[in-house]
């Protein structure tokens, strides 16, 4: 049977092909927006270190935009997979569910500093970004806002002061993260972790009550 045929070529089929040569483009989008940034990335600087042709390029994306947000939303759902894996192994107090949670998800992001680079920080030079990193936040921020519910002794109706707590902890914690991989943070990685759990844990175990005295308003 010719390859035409049966779509076989160099042992892959063409559904194959195509697979690979999109995992390429987003392995060359995180690779050049993760070092150089967005605005010196083009469209034909990822064809060339995916070494896909321009024409393949759009058989997976309709442009720039499209990839970035595809590599986006891969990089932010990896990192919350495994959080979540690591909080539901974790033993179940407060203490080790959180400190679980926060090391996964830092370490996920500093693992390989192009990650966070992605995410957070290039967000200020594309409004495609911003959107992505203001969806990445919030979607990170809703997952705090569950576990804080399910962790802590929350009074009813807490769901605001739940939002505003995850909220505040998931930015602070994206730009510690931007800060630290700058050199502005004379800690170790550990530090780091440590230092945002005790934040995490101590504002946790205030929560309820500053919920009960903003109902009571």
């Amino acid at each position: 049977m010719t390859r035409a045929a049966t779509g076989i070529y160099r042992g892959a089929t063409a559904e194959e092909r195509r697979a690979q040569r999109r995992r390429r483009l987003m392995d060359a989008a995180l690779e050049l927006i993760g070092t150089q940034g967005w605005a010196q990335t083009t469209l034909r600087g990822v064809c060339e270190r995916a070494r896909v042709g321009p024409r393949f390029f759009y058989e997976s994306f309709a442009d720039l935009d499209e990839l970035a947000a595809a590599v986006h939303a891969e990089l932010v759902d990896d990192a919350l997979q495994k959080t979540l894996r690591a909080v539901r192994e974790a033993p179940d107090d407060l203490a080790a569910k959180s400190h679980a949670g926060v090391a996964t998800i830092i370490r996920a992001f500093t693992d390989d500093p192009r990650r966070a680079r992605f995410v957070f920080a290039e967000a200020h030079a594309s409004e495609t970004l911003m959107r992505l990193r203001f969806r990445a936040m919030r979607t990170i921020a809703d997952v705090v806002a569950e576990q804080a519910a399910t962790l802590l002794d929350m009074p009813p109706d807490s769901e605001v002061v739940r939002q505003a707590f995850a909220l505040l902890f998931t930015g602070g914690v994206a730009e510690m993260i931007l800060v630290w991989l700058d050199g502005g943070l004379d800690l170790d990685r550990d530090g780091l972790i440590d230092l945002c759990h005790e934040f995490l844990l101590t504002s946790a175990r205030t929560l309820p009550d500053l919920a009960a005295r903003v109902s009571r308003r």
